[in-house]
C-alpha cells in the first residue's frame, strides 16, 4: 500500500469518507515531508544509531520502529558511514 492510499485509509476510517480530495492528501505529504526534513537532524540520529543499530543485531525490523531515522540514513551519507561502521562492529562482536 502506498502512503497515499494509507493516508485516504485511515482518513476514511476515522471520519467515515468514502473518498479524500487529492488536493488534501497531497497537502498533507507536503507538512509530513516538511516535518521529516526539519525534524531528524544528525545530532539527533547520531544520539539513536546505538538504539536502531543494536535492534538490527537482535532481528527486530529497526526501519518500521524507527522510520524517521531509517529515512535520514538513506538520504544522509555522513550518518549512514556511522550507521555501516556500528553494524559492522556489533555484528563482528555477536559472532563471537
Amino acid at each position: 500500500m502506498n502512503i497515499k492510499n494509507f493516508i485516504k485509509s485511515a482518513f476514511k476510517r476515522i471520519w467515515r469518507r468514502q473518498e479524500l480530495p487529492d488536493e488534501v492528501v497531497q497537502g498533507f505529504m507536503r507538512v509530513l515531508d516538511k516535518v521529516r526534513k526539519e525534524d531528524t537532524t544528525c545530532k539527533e540520529v547520531f544520539d539513536q544509531l546505538d538504539e536502531y543499530v543494536e535492534k538490527e543485531v537482535r532481528g527486530e525490523d529497526a526501519a518500521l520502529l524507527m522510520p524517521l531515522l531509517r529515512e535520514h540514513l538513506d538520504i544522509c551519507s555522513d550518518c549512514c558511514e556511522e550507521y555501516e561502521a556500528l553494524l559492522n562492529v556489533l555484528q563482528t562482536a555477536a559472532k563471537q
